[in-house]
Order: C-alpha cells, then structure tokens, then sequence
C-alpha cells in the first residue's frame, strides 16, 4: 500500500507521522511518501531565470527542514520513504503529488481549528479531503 504523507513542520504533522508509523508498523509492502508544498512566490514568473533559481532552491531547502524530523522519525521506525519538495497551493499540490504517485491514502496533521473558523479561513486539511479522489485520514 502506497501512503502520502503531507508534512508542513507542525506538531499536528509530526503527530500524523506517529500515527502512520503505528499504522503501517508489522506491514511488509508499506510505501511512504512524504509530501511537502511550498506556497510559490507573487509574482514568480516576472523575476529573472537566475533568481527562479534562487527562489526554487530556497523552497527545496524551506521543505527538507520542514520534513527533517518526520523523516527522521519515520526512519528510527525502519519505515522507508520518498521526499518530495513542490511549490504550488497547498491543498492541490498533496492531491495532485499523491495522485501522480498513485498513493492509496493522504495522511496528514490539522491544527484542530473550530468548525466556524475552518468555514470562514478554510483549510488545508479541509481543502484536501473536498479535493481528494482517495481516503484522506486527518490527525489532530
């Protein structure tokens, strides 16, 4: 079974972390792939190719430090996965990335907001279960 794991670097995602780690532990063919979305800069595709470069490598960075500890725990557990770093709108960036990668289910953390907040912000978590074709497990 192939698993997204969307990882922004808060408590609520590393909490999403434990829980897979528990629920795949003893599976034999688990497949993770940890999923982080840089938000993309205003106006990127004004600024020259040298500081595209720039920006695409500090959003690279951005997200490898944003997953280290995820992946580290995910690691301790034995537990193999993939990185994969995009910048784009959140909630379409991990449905899109865990349908490309034909995963079977989007784990990730919510930051428990109230149910009129949620409505009025709207979030991620949020955006992604309307979005998302598969399962989607939210952690809080």
């Amino acid at each position: 079974m192939k698993y997204a794991l969307a990882i922004d670097g808060s408590s609520c995602s590393l909490r999403a972390t434990e829980f897979l780690i528990g629920l795949i532990e003893g599976r034999v063919a688990a497949e993770v792939h940890v999923l982080n979305v840089q938000e993309p800069l205003r106006y990127f595709d004004a600024l020259s190719e040298e500081k595209q470069q720039l920006v695409e490598h500090r959003d690279r960075e951005r997200g490898k430090r944003e997953t280290t500890e995820a992946c580290d725990m995910l690691a301790r557990a034995k537990v193999p996965c993939q990185l994969h770093v995009i910048a784009g709108d959140p909630a379409s960036g991990i449905v899109k990335l865990a349908r490309d990668l034909h995963c079977d289910l989007i784990v990730m953390g919510t930051r428990g907001m109230g149910t009129i907040t949620g409505l009025v912000l709207g979030s991620v978590a949020t955006k992604v279960v309307h979005l998302s074709d598969m399962p989607v497990t939210l952690v809080k």
